[in-house]
């Protein structure tokens, strides 16, 4: 019996690989649930029991397991991808661009530190990326660098044995990487108690403004709205027109009079503009439930995207006023609230907010089909398509200015852009990229669970042996600093000379350095969602400058 445990621990066969990555995959996740306190590995418990497997002894099939690997690591990055990709561009406006341009201070000066560290002698830059990874509690970007050294070093007797001290770099400073996120969210707050104590402000870029305007200006008489948009780019919608005690369906070629009411939704800061442009907002006496129409009631909707027809489509195309004598007054899409413009490209997956009658919009549900089960099943084609896409663009040599050799993206890179633009842009070319978010999240917790487990059996035997006897404890304190020292500056500065709350900065920090864990325990001591707002702001850009970051560095330090 002994016998055949021990022959079945180092047989290296397709079956015993698989048995073995499953096992390590299904006991690392439940390891990673539990909590000492507050603190737990998550999915990275998985990467550590691979560790504890693969020192030891379990051998497995190297081809099987490199495989795997890079499979899990397509899957995560590109689902990954698929998610933010609706909410990156958004997250590039307004509030959202300063507290990226933040993060990317805080990715820069932590990438900026390991790269002096490394021209002073401290370690190689193939460690020391390592090293940031774990730092910055971000496998994906761990990936990325070793997707450069093998590109660089492919033909290399000591491929494997630099990238295994890569991967135990980032597991040995891991740890300290949650750890050491949550000691300066504690800094900040005995650095600035009156701020981390002040009431946290609304972050949200997408907050709307309903209101009941009435037109005073006597310059907008005989304008339509269509006139009155084009001429001033001002972006609102006009739900309903009061005119001499007569509810209306507002066209956009419908004439404005002295006098009328309108019922508008606009951005919230867009709210003095709609003062100066029609003279007085009235205080609102109605609400969207009770305005009638003909003498009708109207009656407010909201309803979901399913049908494949209207993928990509315009508002403007839909004719809405028109054949269903309804007003969209808002969409959401990946939950963020997006303002109705006519040119607003629909996505499967949209859920709209629309008021009229009730005949018209029930016909409107039906014709867009406001039914889970046809969106419950995602999207094959697309999700290995562009998975596909990814990898291709992944190989694919990128010249830049200066560099006398070319860059790839590789698996990590390349995936999570083709991802990114498939979730923003891939519904203008008609094509159904929507992934529930359950099944998204599903790809996104297999995938990475798959690479870590791996890249854990990969790289753990010789794991105790580098903590204790080789360059372990210089990673971990190495490791220390670069988590704590970048993430303190820019918590000080951003305190110190922006706008911005404890709270919002907090989530920016979180997010800037993929720290779920400590994003939890912030939030357990606010109780406003600015934390999340701020977190899941600069997550998508974060995670992407991380990825690209990480091979471009490689690339051009070992040239």
């Amino acid at each position: 019996m002994i016998d055949a445990i021990r022959e079945f621990w180092t047989e290296q066969s397709l079956s015993q690989t698989l048995i073995i990555i499953f096992v390590t995959c299904g006991i690392g996740l439940y390891l990673g649930k539990l909590k000492l306190g507050k603190f737990s590995l998550a999915g990275a418990g998985v990467f550590f029991f691979g560790i504890f497997m693969a020192h030891f002894g379990v051998k497995v099939d190297p081809v099987m397991l490199q495989f795997c690997q890079n499979a899990g690591l397509v899957i995560f990055v590109y689902a990954l991808g698929i998610q933010v990709g609706p909410a990156f561009v958004a997250s590039l406006r307004k509030t959202g661009l300063i507290l990226n341009a933040w993060s990317m201070g805080l990715i820069l000066l932590g990438l900026l530190f390991a790269i002096v560290l490394m021209f002073a002698g401290v370690d190689n830059i193939s460690n020391l990326m390592g090293v940031l990874s774990g730092a910055v509690t971000n496998t994906p970007a761990l990936a990325a660098a070793q997707q450069g050294v093998e590109q660089l070093h492919a033909n290399s007797p000591g491929l494997a044995d630099e990238l295994n001290d890569m991967a135990l770099a980032t597991a040995i400073t891991y740890p300290l990487g949650v750890v050491g996120v949550i000691i300066v969210l504690e800094l900040l707050k005995v650095f600035f108690p009156k701020k981390s104590r002040a009431k946290e402000p609304d972050l949200n870029d997408n907050r709307h403004h309903v209101g009941d305007f009435l037109v005073e200006n006597k310059g907008l008489i005989g304008k339509t709205f269509e006139e009155i948009q084009r001429i001033f780019h001002i972006d609102f919608l006009v739900s309903r027109l009061m005119r001499d005690g007569e509810v209306l369906q507002p066209k956009r070629d419908t004439k404005l009079q002295l006098h009328d009411m309108l019922s508008i939704v606009c951005d919230e800061d867009q709210k003095e503009s709609l003062v100066a442009l029609f003279g007085i907002e009235k205080e609102r006496v109605h609400d969207d439930s009770n305005w009638d129409i003909d003498g009708s009631r109207l009656v407010q909707r909201r309803l979901l995207i399913t049908k494949p027809e209207y993928n990509g489509a315009t508002l403007a195309s839909l004719k809405l006023r028109n054949e269903y004598h309804v007003s969209v007054t808002r969409v959401n899409r990946a939950e963020i609230d997006l303002v109705p413009t006519p040119k607003l490209h629909l996505q499967i997956g949209d859920r709209i907010t629309v008021v009229g009658p009730q005949e018209g919009v029930n016909r409107l549900s039906d014709d867009l089909g406001n039914q889970l089960k046809p969106i419950d099943a995602p999207y094959l084609i697309s999700i290995f398509v562009g998975m596909a896409l990814g990898v291709l663009l992944g190989i694919l040599p990128i010249t830049m200015p200066g560099l006398s050799t070319s860059i790839k993206l590789g698996l990590a890179g390349g995936p999570i852009v083709v991802g990114i633009l498939m979730g923003a842009y891939g519904p203008r070319l008609r094509m159904t990229t929507y992934i529930t978010q359950s099944a998204n999240l599903m790809l996104r917790t297999f995938g990475i669970t798959l690479y870590l487990g791996c890249l854990g059996l990969a790289s753990g035997a010789n794991f105790v042996a580098t903590l204790i006897n080789g360059s372990g404890l210089l990673w971990l304190a190495v490791g220390f600093g670069l988590t704590v020292i970048p993430t303190l500056i820019i918590g000080v500065l951003a305190m110190k000379y922006s706008q911005l709350s404890y709270g919002t900065i907090c989530g920016l920090l979180c997010g800037s350095m993929a720290n779920p864990i400590a994003l939890d325990y912030i939030n357990d001591q606010i109780e406003e969602d600015t934390t999340t707002v701020g977190y899941a702001t600069v997550y998508p850009l974060g995670m992407f400058a991380r990825v690209v970051l990480a091979q471009i560095t490689i690339t051009i330090l070992l040239i």
